[in-house]
């Protein structure tokens, strides 16, 4: 019993609690507050990680040395924090829903963390150390040991983000011409967008960007519109008015692409030969994937693809110094999001049929990413077109003219 007790020292009661708060935050998401067209296990495999995390490092705080303590801290803490803040925004544009609660809670619990893992080595500086040099050692390797523990706290705070985005309205459709219409993915989850019919007989999908949604892509459906093309501009799981989990790097979103196929083989005005994508970043990454996998794209445009996966990262450059920390979000966001990457995007290039204009904008790694692709295409009709002064998935507004010209006549000569 005296022992039991003097561990139930004020940074314990501290540190348990708080940790419990973020937990109960954990499994409300994870099961009573899922969104909707989420499976009660989809979330199962996160929801085990984070109670064995919690149990465990609770068991351990009073056990390990004082920096061990801060670290736990800081990471339970940071996590808790950034996750607690995204309900806490919500909140500021939303009524109340869902897990924003305990989201709430957790922020709360994430902040005592992170100040007790500040408290911890100012309460315990120099303590177990013999000599002043050994007290000045430890300080100088705690420095980038810090530096290294923050950015993979950075790292998987930012995969959180992307997994944990909240939906934003949806307002009016772009005209008249456009209706509101809703399929399901073929695996089920309900998907809601804008149609517009053909009027040269040609349809294309247009997909959005990974932390959007169909309205990010309107200006791009509108410049296709204006030539008579169909389009099909829909909220891709987990954002706008569609069912199921966020994932900003499109895993899983490849069911939504064959369910909006599927939807335009039943319109009596599409000609399914003459269905082709256009994708704007995440949307680019996953036509492109989709286009490796099925022939119903019959042309694809894919503005901003990149990576969706940690092993596109590795593929293009390798092992370096960087790759644990993109090892940790990427897991993150398996975690989070009970979903899987799809393929690397390399093998969907070079594998595909259909023909393929890879549109990428400025000079810095999206550029890098194309020009392998481009690279790895072998004999398919592969093209990329790289916009030195435009920002990410910014041609159309950078180069308007040119860009719509070049995105217009590269579907009019592969769609009919």
């Amino acid at each position: 019993m005296p022992a039991k007790l003097a561990r139930r020292t004020p940074e314990t009661v501290v540190f348990t609690a708080a940790t419990g708060v973020a937990l109960l935050h954990a499994l409300d998401d994870a099961f009573l507050g899922r969104q909707p067209g989420v499976g009660f296990m989809q979330h199962a495999l996160g929801a085990l990680v984070a109670l064995l995390g919690a149990v465990g490092a609770v068991s351990l705080f009073p056990r390990v040395r004082p920096s061990a303590r801060a670290a736990f801290a800081l990471l339970f803490g940071s996590l808790a924090l950034v996750n607690g803040a995204l309900h806490i925004k919500h909140l500021g544009a939303e009524s109340m829903a869902a897990s924003d609660l305990t989201g709430v809670l957790a922020a709360v619990a994430g902040g005592a963390l992170v100040l007790l893992a500040a408290y911890i080595p100012f309460r315990h500086r120099g303590a177990g150390a013999t000599s002043t040099r050994r007290r000045w050692a430890y300080r100088v390797l705690a420095v980038p040991a810090t530096l290294v523990g923050l950015l993979m706290i950075v790292m998987m705070g930012v995969a959180l983000t992307e997994t944990h985005k909240f939906r934003t309205p949806i307002g009016a459709a772009p005209s008249g011409d456009y209706r509101e219409v809703a399929f399901k993915a073929d695996d089920g989850v309900k998907l809601s967008g804008w149609y517009r019919p053909t009027r040269n007989g040609a349809t294309v999908i247009v997909l959005h960007g990974g932390g959007g949604d169909r309205t990010g892509a309107v200006a791009h459906a509108r410049m296709l519109a204006r030539h008579g093309y169909g389009v099909l501009l829909y909220d891709a799981r987990g954002r706008g008015r569609s069912e199921g989990t966020q994932n900003s790097f499109g895993w899983g979103w490849g069911h939504d692409v064959t369910g909006a196929v599927a939807f335009l083989k039943t319109r009596p005005e599409v000609d399914p030969r003459r269905i082709g994508g256009l994708g704007l970043s995440t949307g680019a990454d996953v036509l492109v994937e989709a286009a490796g996998q099925h022939d119903d794209l019959r042309a694809v445009v894919g503005d901003g693809t990149a990576a969706g996966s940690f092993e596109d990262w590795r593929r293009l450059q390798g092992i370096t110094g960087f790759t644990p920390f993109l090892a940790a979000e990427f897991a993150t966001v398996r975690l989070t999001s009970g979903a899987k990457s799809g393929p690397p995007l390399e093998e969907m290039v070079r594998h595909g049929h259909a023909p393929l204009l890879l549109v990428s904008g400025g000079r810095d790694v999206e550029y890098d990413f194309n020009v392998h692709y481009d690279a790895v295409a072998g004999d398919r009709d592969v093209e990329h077109w790289n916009l030195p002064q435009a920002g990410h998935t910014g041609g159309l507004h950078a180069a308007p003219r040119q860009y719509e010209q070049r995105v217009t006549a590269f579907f009019a000569a592969n769609l009919g």
